[in-house]
């Protein structure tokens, strides 16, 4: 009975044995499973980390680049005020110039002017006995011309001074057309910057909420594998209970074994001395230690 018993326990430990091995390989497929997911989760959080960083600055210059447009468009405001300004005194200077134009009827060259009235003054100088009546004519032609040409010089300073103002608009005109152009050349820059920085932000939020995601299914593969990690240890301390329990069960049946092959070798023995006391043969104290000693023995094991 015992021997079956025995074997039955070598099963049963054979058995738990290959379990836990199993068990145990298990347990280290997890670990090594574990260890991966949390390295990968390390390297999820570091990239969302850095996306993170990467969404903060782009926020960053889209704020700088908003101010830049406000400001580029403020300017562009006052450009275009200074324009409609520059542009109404054009239009006055030009205007002022045809008007000058149109009413300009000398036909005569200032030079020639001149040239006449110096002509008759020598006239007067040089002609001998002129008639009162001629120099007070020639008198009033040089009185007139002199008048004349005093008008075609103001009307030529008048010219002039027009014409001036003709130029200094036109010039302001053109120098603020081109800082419009600039402007606008500028602020379509700062538009397409916009816009880039603004996909930009959209496909790093996009990244980022990929990342939450795979983030949170590794961490649940994470815990899923702790569970799975938990519930193995349970397994295998249960197991290995198991097996320490069926070692003992074993080492006991066995010292029972070996305890009753011993009381079985001491009962032969004890039965061969006492066969030979009543046989009257002589025995050692060694016989009688195993007659009498194992009975005392036995006797001090039953009270105990």
């Amino acid at each position: 009975m015992t021997q079956l018993n025995e074997e039955k326990l070598l099963t049963e430990l054979g058995s738990l044995r290959e379990e836990l091995q199993n068990l145990m390989l298990k347990k280290e497929e997890l670990r090594t499973a574990l260890h991966r997911i949390r390295e990968e989760l390390n390297n999820k959080r570091d990239e969302l980390r850095k996306k993170k960083n990467e969404l903060a600055d782009v926020r960053s210059r889209l704020t700088l680049v908003r101010e830049e447009i406000t400001k580029a468009k403020n300017n562009m405001k006052v450009l275009k005020e200074k324009f409609t300004n520059a542009l109404n005194n054009f239009r006055q200077a030009s205007s002022e110039l045809r008007a000058i134009t149109r009413s300009s009827s000398y036909n005569v060259a200032i030079d020639e002017l001149r040239q006449r009235i110096e002509g008759l003054e020598w006239s007067l100088i040089t002609t001998p006995n002129i008639s009162i009546e001629k120099e007070k004519q020639i008198v009033n032609e040089i009185s007139k011309l002199e008048q004349k040409l005093k008008t075609l010089v103001s009307q030529q300073l008048r010219y002039s001074k027009v014409v001036e103002d003709y130029e200094k608009s036109r010039r302001e005109l053109n120098e603020l057309r081109e800082h419009i152009n600039k402007e606008k050349e500028h602020l379509n820059e700062l538009s397409k910057q916009l816009t880039s920085l603004k996909e930009s932000r959209g496909k790093i939020k996009s990244e980022i909420v990929a990342l939450i995601d795979n983030i949170k299914q590794l961490k649940n593969e994470r815990n899923e594998l702790k569970t799975q990690l938990t519930s193995i240890n349970n397994t295998i301390r249960e197991k290995r209970f198991q097996y320490q329990e069926i070692v003992k069960e074993l080492r006991r049946l066995r010292e029972e074994s070996k305890r009753k092959e011993q009381y079985k070798v001491l009962k032969e023995k004890k039965e061969h001395v006492m066969e030979r006391i009543n046989k009257g043969e002589r025995v050692t104290i060694y016989d009688l230690y195993i007659v009498y000693g194992s009975e005392a023995n036995e006797n001090e094991n039953d009270y105990s």
